[in-house]
């Protein structure tokens, strides 16, 4: 079975974490460096908007091949595989938004579930495509603009933006009903484990909340969430851990508790088995990535690692 490799942005998998929530850059900025051809891979925990503007390509989309057909948005969801082959001449952007974040700006389930499937969108002058393209591009001018409330400016160009695709995926009618049940559960699953993750759950809660039993639960991530629950549950813990390592001067110690690991050194070792290193070695890396140097009271907090 083909071993599909699991990055952040293409080909870096020793950094699984964006230096804010969203990333943009050009498609022949990083295509260039694998001479145009980006291999099938897959995000743990981004979406991506690619929009074609010029040139040639084709996406694989899963088990599917879609030429590229300028002008043209691929919508790639969390924890799908997905690869590229582009041509010289392409012309277009990759928008890199953390997952959680873009799903909590659109909210509206119904959208969700539209955006569940990665999607080769037109955005040709008809229907909703011109008003997507706009949106996308508004969205760009303010990732790379410094005008006063940029922050602010990107949220709501990005909710925008995400909107303006939903409305032009195809709903997911085409889904048996089974399918359609499990896919709602997935996603109610991750909601409750967003919500919860600090507190150390039993499995038998989260089954509880859906309605499902333990088993029926387990295998209902492995088909929609890429393993199972109590991987999603341990995918969230870490990814919240890099976040506190990678963005605040917390302690180690401290960092445990807030996410409900009483013994730091136990906390340790979970981190080190999930991400490879441990979490001073994540955040010595994390930081030099970020800027270099120490992040405020970073002396401060270093005294009670826990590593």
């Amino acid at each position: 079975m083909e071993k599909i490799p699991v990055y952040a942005l293409y080909g870096e998998s020793d950094q699984p974490f964006l230096p804010e929530r969203l990333h943009s850059e050009s498609i022949p900025e990083r295509s260039r460096l694998y001479d145009w051809d980006i291999g099938l891979h897959q995000h743990d925990l981004f979406v991506q908007i690619l929009q074609v503007r010029a040139g040639a390509g084709e996406a694989r989309l899963g088990e599917e091949v879609v030429p590229l057909r300028p002008p043209c948005a691929i919508w790639i969801p969390a924890r799908h595989n997905h690869g590229f082959r582009f041509s010289r001449d392409i012309d277009g952007d990759v928008i890199t938004v953390v997952a959680q974040h873009a799903e909590g700006l659109l909210g509206d389930a119904g959208l969700l579930t539209r955006l569940h499937r990665p999607q080769c969108l037109a955005l040709d002058a008809g229907g909703h495509g011109a008003p997507a393209a706009a949106a996308i591009e508004a969205l760009l001018a303010e990732v790379r603009g410094r005008e006063a409330g940029r922050l602010a400016g990107i949220e709501s160009a990005l909710r925008l933006t995400l909107l303006r695709l939903a409305r032009i995926c195809a709903p997911q009618a085409a889904h048996p009903p089974r399918d359609r049940r499990a896919l709602a559960h997935a996603q109610r699953f991750t909601a409750l484990v967003d919500r919860h993750f600090r507190a150390a759950k039993p499995l038998a809660f989260y089954a509880r909340e859906i309605g499902v039993s333990v088993p029926q639960l387990n295998r209902i991530c492995r088909q929609h969430l890429d393993g199972s629950a109590l991987r999603v549950i341990q995918r969230r813990l870490v990814h919240e851990a890099e976040r506190d390592l990678a963005y605040s001067s917390l302690s180690v110690k401290e960092i445990a508790l807030t996410l409900g690991f009483a013994d730091a050194a136990y906390f340790s070792r979970f981190f080190a088995r999930h991400a490879g290193r441990s979490p001073s070695g994540f955040r010595a890396d994390a930081w030099r990535r970020l800027g270099g140097g120490q992040a405020p009271g970073a002396a401060a907090g270093a005294g009670a690692s826990g590593d």
